[in-house]
């Protein structure tokens, strides 16, 4: 009896230590998210800015196409670099654009046609980076690296780009998205130019598509296979991707007409 008594309490005793390290991990989390939380109320929303001349553009040139977007450096410093010394290198030359969520997304920089990892592809991984200040709105750059950790389960970056689209703004999610308390401007440039709201900081992104759009929405427009398969039905190639600035790739008027006024 006192055997078995001893086990029951040996077991009562570590569930009770377990339950103390969770809350404990949980008190600790929930510290560090209120004091690392992004100050979304007073955010300068950095795609509705016109660059500096010297702002870093990358320039894709594709089978439909040439657009260009400007590169936030500052603000995804990691994955920024690791972006430049790919194109650099030439990594994204000859790639293909291998998934397509009509309208909404496509992903692109895969050495093979259907997205799958080759000798060739660059697998490396880098924490996510987010701020308040970038968003995806319609035409924003993702990196793409899948998720990691085995416990709290977070989204990395990588090689592959998720280029976005936007989604349909019915009069529900427009409504649904009025009630929310927080940045109306973000809500405006949402519902102004499009984007993909549920991707809101759940990704780390580092540029914004601000020229070439007749090719990036042609690109966005294609169809797929069935539900089940996302390769789109034309091939569609990054024939090249190079680093310029903005100076040499000037185009106020999206900044200026489109998503918002270069003075916010």
């Amino acid at each position: 009896m006192n055997k078995n008594k001893n086990k029951t309490m040996m077991q009562l005793g570590i569930m009770v230590v377990c339950f103390l390290l969770i809350l404990a991990l949980a008190l600790f989390l929930g510290r560090m998210n209120r004091k690392n939380k992004p100050d979304y109320d007073n955010a300068q929303l950095l795609q509705t800015q016109v660059p500096s001349d010297s702002t870093p553009v990358a320039v894709f040139e594709t089978s439909m196409g040439t657009f260009k977007a400007v590169i936030y450096e500052d603000k995804a410093p990691d994955l920024c670099k690791y972006f430049t010394g790919l194109v650099n290198k030439g990594y994204y030359d000859g790639t293909y654009v291998f998934s397509v969520e009509k309208d909404a997304y496509f992903l692109g920089g895969s050495k093979s046609k259907g997205g799958e990892d080759t000798s060739d592809t660059d697998t490396k991984t880098i924490t996510k980076e987010t701020n308040a200040e970038l968003w995806p709105f319609k035409g924003s750059l993702i990196s793409f690296g899948g998720s990691d950790g085995k416990f709290f389960s977070s989204n990395v970056s990588g090689s592959r780009i998720m280029f976005v689209g936007s989604i349909e703004f019915t009069d529900d999610i427009v409504s649904e998205m009025d009630k929310r308390p927080g940045n109306k401007d973000i809500n405006e440039i949402f519902k102004r130019w499009g984007g993909v709201p549920n991707f809101s900081q759940q990704y780390t992104i580092f540029g914004q598509v601000y020229d070439g759009y007749e090719s990036y929405e042609k690109i966005c427009a294609q169809g797929k296979g069935d539900s089940s398969d996302t390769t789109p039905t034309t091939e569609i190639k990054i024939n090249n991707v190079y680093m310029s600035t903005y100076g040499e790739n000037k185009n106020d008027s999206f900044f200026t007409e489109k998503l918002g006024s270069s003075s916010k």
